[in-house]
């Protein structure tokens, strides 16, 4: 017997079939169904019952799932006591620099003997892999994004980011800004990635053939080019109005650009220090 054999048959009894429980755990049926009969033969007793359309739990299933639960707190008790232990963050780069230091903070004031740190990844698909394998206890993502990319995650809401441009002072454009408008001014963009990815298609449904004097991955530099009047590039309000860059201004959109901001972690993680960032966390905007 072991964990991961618990952790299936608790997945399965909350989810009532199979299918719907290996999507949450992102493992193969065949190989949920497996670990189950497995446990069964190690308890000497059937687990599960079928009505024909669900799974549900025996009497013996229900005593073990509970027992389970309660093994999954224990574990959780005691990694909470060491010292010294990492909490891993993950967040794409642009959510990094401005969303995910305000976690850390809360991270860092609720638990003061572990060590924090951030793991930046590419895109939405990458963090949320990152929470589902466990390497991170929580991350951070912008929707909208991949349909699939929820599947089997908890989520809560870290509020709005807008999205604006920064000029250079000493270039005039309309203010606020019609998307129309983007086409003829210099664009200051990432050279690669989910960022840029994001930016093309946006600029393809607007049915414009951007204008870019520079591409480049290292986003601390977009705000200073735009300072030495190279060109605009697109950052956010908070990050703008609050880290502000010489000779740049802040100049908004029309319509306004929008993104709703996600923490994700997984429902199944009973870990003390997840629920201790969830309760610190303010009300969202």
């Amino acid at each position: 017997m072991n964990l991961q054999q618990l952790r299936y048959l608790v997945a399965v009894v909350e989810h009532g079939t199979m299918t719907a429980a290996a999507r949450a755990l992102h493992v193969s049926q065949p190989a949920l169904g497996r670990a189950v009969r497995a446990l069964e033969r190690e308890v000497g007793a059937s687990l599960l019952t079928s009505d024909g359309q669900r799974l549900h739990p025996t009497p013996a299933g229900l005593a073990v799932a509970s027992h389970a639960r309660s093994i999954s707190n224990h574990i959780a008790d005691i990694l909470s006591l060491g010292e010294g232990r990492e909490l891993v963050l993950a967040a794409t780069p642009t959510l990094g620099a401005g969303t995910a230091p305000r976690l850390l903070r809360v991270l860092t004031e609720r638990c003061p003997t572990a060590t924090v740190s951030l793991a930046r990844r590419d895109g939405p698909v990458e963090v949320a892999t990152m929470v589902r394998s466990g390497q991170a206890m929580a991350g951070v993502v912008e929707l909208p994004a991949p349909g699939h990319l929820l599947d089997g995650l908890g989520t809560t809401s870290l509020g709005h980011r807008e999205i604006v441009l920064l000029r250079p002072t000493g270039m005039p454009v309309r203010e606020p800004l019609p998307h129309a408008d983007l086409g003829g001014l210099p664009l200051i963009v990432p050279a690669s990635g989910h960022r840029r990815r994001q930016l093309d298609l946006w600029f393809a449904s607007l049915g414009i053939r951007p204008r870019v004097v520079c591409e480049t991955d290292e986003r601390l530099a977009w705000e200073h080019l735009v300072g030495s009047g190279l060109g605009c590039a697109f950052t956010d309000r908070w990050h703008a109005e609050n880290a502000p860059v010489r000779d740049t201004c802040v100049v908004e959109l029309a319509p306004p650009v929008r993104t709703h901001v996600k923490l994700l972690y997984r429902k199944d993680n009973p870990d003390r220090t997840l629920r201790a960032l969830l309760d610190g966390l303010p009300s969202a905007p």
